[in-house]
């Protein structure tokens, strides 16, 4: 019973609460109820009143009054509080299963008075607590723990306050437009890896590079001026251009056939962790999926698209 309730209360907020990169923090979706110092003060109030008007007693009404003046003023200056920042969401950066991935926000202060005590999380039991100076912004990170491979929706973030009391909460809901994209989890492989290997001797290969000298042929239109032999060109030889040569790492091709005899997702793991090495390595490598195919690359960017392709497979 319990949770079908909280299920529709949180499919009512949802509602209330688009995903966008931008959220303003206004009337119409700040909620505020008396925190459990709130509700104690509330009963003290209730029993002051009722032991002043048994007693015909001024002092206690005097302090009943005070005590509600307190309340209200906690009312309006918690909301106030609250009201008018502006929560600003960016894109995650990728993370492997089982680590925490790093939600940047910031949240931006355009009026004339200080935000003290604004607290953000992904629940009101753990949350990030930061100050806004007027007419300023405030940068925080909050960390999300990654459970399986895939993208993986954010969940939805809370914005609260109990300042300036603390006998009142005011709250309101944020949920971010981008998705994270979860690697999976690298694990090594027990045994090596069969990839072909491509290349010449000594698990090198040459490629048309600038950095070692290799030969002299005729100039041809669109040679850089730096490769035109000028000394040869002034002793009438004619237009010639130097040729030059790189050395470039053994190739290596990572297929799915070298790990699909163990389970599936144990065998994504394993190419998951043969990539991070060639890279790590410096080596040319391709990655041969049943239903994709990455040729031959190197670098930050051929990683990346190697590791989205096994997260998404």
């Amino acid at each position: 019973m319990i949770s079908a309730i909280r299920d529709k209360v949180s499919l009512w907020i949802d509602k209330r609460t688009p995903r966008q990169i931008q959220t303003v923090l206004k009337q119409n979706n700040i909620y505020i109820l008396p925190t459990r110092c709130g509700w104690l003060m509330l009963l003290i109030l209730v029993l002051i009143l009722v032991a002043s008007t048994n007693y015909q007693n001024n002092m206690g009404f005097m302090t009943g009054f005070i005590v509600l003046a307190i309340g209200l003023l906690s009312v309006f200056y918690t909301f106030r509080n609250l009201k008018g920042i502006e929560v600003r969401c960016h894109k995650l950066a990728a993370a492997f299963a089982g680590d925490e991935a790093v939600m940047p926000l910031q949240l931006v202060n355009a009026s004339q008075s200080m935000r003290t005590g604004i607290g953000i999380g992904f629940s009101k039991k753990s949350v990030h607590y930061v100050d806004i100076d007027e007419l300023s912004q405030a940068s925080t990170e909050l960390r999300l723990v990654t459970a399986k491979r895939g993208w993986m929706k954010v969940p939805r973030m809370v914005c609260t306050t109990i300042f300036p009391f603390g006998i009142f909460e005011a709250w309101s809901w944020v949920r971010s437009p981008y998705q994270l994209l979860v690697y999976p989890k690298p694990i090594p492989c027990p045994e090596p890896l069969i990839a072909s290997k491509e290349g010449i001797e000594e698990g090198h290969h040459v490629e048309e590079g600038s950095e070692d000298f290799h030969s002299v042929r005729d100039y041809q239109p669109g040679d850089s001026v730096k490769q035109v032999m000028w000394k040869a060109y002034a002793r009438e030889r004619g237009l010639l251009s130097k040729e030059f040569e790189d050395h470039v790492g053994e190739q290596y091709s990572l297929s799915w056939e070298s790990v699909a005899h163990y389970d599936r997702e144990l065998a994504i793991s394993y190419l998951t962790d043969a990539v991070l090495q060639a890279e790590e390595s410096q080596q040319v490598y391709a990655l041969r999926l049943p239903h994709v195919t990455i040729d031959k690359g190197q670098g930050m960017e051929h990683m990346h698209r190697c590791l989205e392709a096994l997260a998404l497979m």
